[in-house]
């Protein structure tokens, strides 16, 4: 039995591992959205391992282990065959969405592909929980426990190997736990050294490679995101570097080094720069597009120019914002960005080529997340700069539309706000200008001030021109009319004064846009979702409320070129339903799909399908609520917690971990409490409503008291706090196999089956339901879906009698 644990353990942490490997491999050769959507397709054949069981189960004889090494061994077989398998399909992500033939069969050659290692992965938790269904309760402990780890592997080794290189490391892993089940001296022996050559393939080719773009094993890319896939062919990448953040390339264009983020998704730029801001100055705006891309990036500088400013840049990339503090006489910069990295490159791998800006004394670069660097400080500036760096291809493939924003919330501008000096000014370049003011204006009412037109100034390109990225001033002091008389020229070309408190009837935006208060009513008229994003529904991105093309600005409904244009952008050639929910719709659709299969094929066919058996309806609904509800209360914690801990990849580890570790002991617990379901089976179920209700309650003031705290101490208040709902909910899975376990043969692979298929909806669900009501209301969803399983439960227990 302890071989069984701990190859449950071990294939437990190479699926997670493999799993999130896979998705970060996908957010570089595809969008994000698009990993989402086939990951998540990928996963359902991890249930459908559950229902093949329950029509044809692996019989439960003598040589069972040897039948679960094979399980492992073909398992990892798969995993080490996706990187040549998938890189010789000719698969363009663009014509396949547009219905060419062959992208179509390459989608689902790929499909097949992804679906293998999984589906297996699938068969062997099923087979050893039904053979082992009395012992489930440690096991479970084990399964979870790996899970736990494999969620934290990746982090350490993803700088070294990258995630190909971890699909290596799992493919040997699971090798090695083939090693341990398999019967004969001579298999047990070289299936462990298999793994271990296996899996030191990817540390090898790190070690000896000559330059850092030949580190790594890569995925060829399917869509071109701003010339990275001709640059990869050219060969004009100098670096390139798994950061655990987000893939960075650096590529040569000839002139400025383009920092392309996970595939060229968001894009920066390191400009030549000698270092003399003197010179620099004098020859702008004449020089402005090779130092810097645009006058939008130094519009504030100017404005503040030679007052001893201090700075804080929110992104701060490949310095250009920067350099436009230094270049009009900031007395300090802090320049913030999130990915390590990046810093790195500007800190020492480019310090000549761009002038040494970051090694200035009068800058100090941060690797953090801007606003967790803003609750860490009492700082006050004089200029907060945030320029976002999302491309107009990620932008049309949709990316982004249905993730959180948290830098775009109300909170973030009130946190913005008080931050800046009684003169300051708050400059963002973002796409939406409609909706940057509704939010920023909630904030500044949330703050007790008033007349808030009178302090915001917007720039965008004039009608006919799509600019993604229009400028927001926001100045703590109402503007002059002479500044602004000023202002509507200071721009070259096309950009143009489009919302100006002096000339209103010439803005688009109404008062009541600015009042903080925007009406149902004048909501409703707005044809994308305009109303201001907060903490409790973070998605800024999301606008689309309807399907449809706009060729034109509409005024007269509030909606500018640029969001028209921008709208439309995400309908390709014979392309029905849009890009940014592209994704949900083809998930969604396949989950009906799937639950009538997961559902009806075992009902008619399998044993345990046709036998009557007592409570049968009952338990199939029992482990689809668990499925459902626990991955619920999972996504949306992440989604909370960002709040706190901030970094992303540090969110989503510590809760991740949390959760699982938490289950894996309430799961070993359970058994040594004597949960039953003969008796104390209501403690599981009345431990999660509760813990969830209770959480519900205290997490905001819990997040302000934290707040504060340095970056691990936020993280171990994350989980401390995260525990108690988790503990109790491991609980409850073991106690519905213990309840199936005498039921006819398949009852629990069919068990396991349902739990994986609603796993799936319940991401899907989580999602929708956030976008829609905010996180509060969806863990309540979450409460509902375990009460219902209490319900359940004692009907199976009733049946049972």
């Amino acid at each position: 039995m302890n071989r069984i644990a701990l190859s449950l353990f071990l294939i437990a942490l190479t699926t997670l591992m493999a799993e999130l490997a896979l998705v970060r491999i996908f957010d570089v050769i595809w969008y994000a959205n698009k990993a989402y959507m086939i990951i998540t397709m990928v996963m359902f054949c991890f249930g459908l391992a559950g229902v093949q069981q329950s029509l044809w189960p692996m019989r439960q004889d003598g040589r069972l282990r040897a039948k679960l090494a094979g399980l492992t061994f073909f398992f990892g077989l798969f995993l080490l065959a996706l990187l040549p398998a998938i890189n010789s399909l000719p698969l363009n992500l663009a014509n396949m969405q547009t219905g060419e033939g062959k992208d179509i069969a390459a989608f689902a050659a790929l499909y097949l592909l992804l679906s293998a290692p999984f589906f297996l992965s699938g068969l062997f938790f099923t087979v050893i929980f039904s053979a082992y269904a009395k012992d489930i309760q440690r096991l479970y402990f084990w399964d979870l426990a790996g899970a736990a780890l494999g969620c934290l592997i990746l982090i350490p080794f993803l700088p070294h190997i990258g995630p190909a290189g971890a699909l290596f490391l799992g493919g040997g892993l699971c090798w090695i736990t083939a090693g341990l089940l398999a019967e004969g001296r001579f298999w047990r022996r070289l299936l462990p050294l298999m793994g271990i050559a296996a899996a030191a393939i990817p540390l090898v080719k790190s070690f000896t490679a000559d330059n850092s773009a030949d580190r790594y094993f890569e995925f060829q890319h399917h869509v071109s995101k701003r010339g990275v896939l001709e640059s990869i062919a050219a060969e004009t990448v100098e670096i390139s570097r798994w950061d655990p953040i987000s893939k960075i390339d650096v590529i040569n264009t000839g002139g400025a080094k383009h920092i392309a983020y996970d595939g060229g998704t968001q894009s920066s730029f390191i400009y030549p720069f000698d270092g003399d801001y003197a010179r620099l100055r004098a020859a702008l705006p004449d020089a402005t597009t090779s130092n810097f891309g645009g006058q939008n990036v130094y519009l504030s500088h100017w404005l503040k120019r030679d007052s001893g400013q201090e700075v804080l840049i929110i992104g701060a990339a490949g310095g250009q914002e920067t350099k436009a503090a230094l270049t009009f006489g900031a007395k300090h910069v802090d320049a913030v960005e999130l990915v390590g990295f990046v810093v790195k490159i500007g800190k020492e791998l480019y310090k000549d080529f761009n002038g040494g800006i970051f090694n200035d004394p009068r800058v100090t670069a941060h690797v953090d997340e801007g606003r967790s660097f803003l609750r860490a400080s009492d700082k006050k500036y004089d200029i907060i700069q945030m320029y976002s760096n999302h491309t107009s291809s990620s932008v049309a493939a949709g990316s982004g539309a249905m993730s959180t924003t948290y830098l775009q919330t109300a909170e973030a501008y009130t946190e913005y706000f008080q931050h800046l000096k009684p003169d300051g000014i708050l400059q963002i370049n973002h796409h939406v200008y409609p909706r940057m003011v509704t939010t920023a204006a909630k904030a500044w009412k949330d703050i007790g001030r008033t007349d808030f037109r009178r302090h915001v100034l917007v720039f965008q390109a004039k009608d006919g021109v799509r600019d993604n990225l229009p400028t927001l001033l926001i100045r703590m002091t109402p503007w002059t009319e002479a500044e602004v008389a000023q202002l509507r020229t200071w721009f070259r070309g096309h950009t143009r004064l489009a919302e100006d408190p002096f000339l209103p009837e010439q803005s688009m935006l109404s008062d009541e846009f600015y009042s903080g208060e925007l009406s149902k009513a004048t909501a409703a008229l707005v044809p994308f979702r305009v109303t201001a994003a907060t903490d409790n529904r973070p998605y800024f991105n999301f606008l689309r409320k309807e399907w449809g093309h706009y060729n034109r600005a509409y005024p007269e409904l509030f909606m500018d070129y640029s969001t028209a244009a921008r709208l439309s952008s995400q309908y390709r050639k014979n392309q029905i339903i849009p890009s940014d929910i592209e994704h949900l719709v083809v998930v969604s659709t396949a989950s009906l799909l799937f639950a009538l299969l997961f559902v009806l094929v075992p009902l008619l066919l399998s044993k345990a399908g046709r036998t009557r058996w007592p409570g049968k309806l009952a338990s199939l609904g029992y482990f689809s609520c668990l499925g459902g509800g626990f991955i619920i209360v999972e996504l949306v914690f992440i989604q909370i917690f960002m709040k706190l801990i901030g970094f992303p990849l540090h969110t989503y580890s510590a809760v991740v971990f949390a959760m699982l570790i938490a289950a894996a002991l309430g799961s070993l617990c359970s058994g040594k409490m004597g949960i039953s379901p003969q008796q104390r089976w209501l403690l599981p179920f009345a431990g999660t409503i509760l813990s969830v209700l209770l959480f519900i309650a205290v997490y905001p003031a819990y997040f302000s008291h934290f707040l504060a705290f340095s970056i691990w101490g936020r993280v171990a208040a994350a989980v401390l706090l995260i525990l108690p709902a988790g503990f109790f909910m491991g609980m409850c899975f073991p106690l519905g196999i213990l309840a199936v376990s005498r039921q006819p043969e398949g009852a629990v692979a069919w068990a396991w089956g349902m739990n994986g298929l609603f796993t799936v909806i319940g991401g899907i669900a989580s999602v929708l339901i956030s976008i829609y009501l905010g996180f509060n209301l969806t863990l309540l969803a979450a409460v509902l879906i375990y009460a219902l399983a209490l319900v359940l439960f004692m009907r199976m227990r009733e049946a049972a009698a």
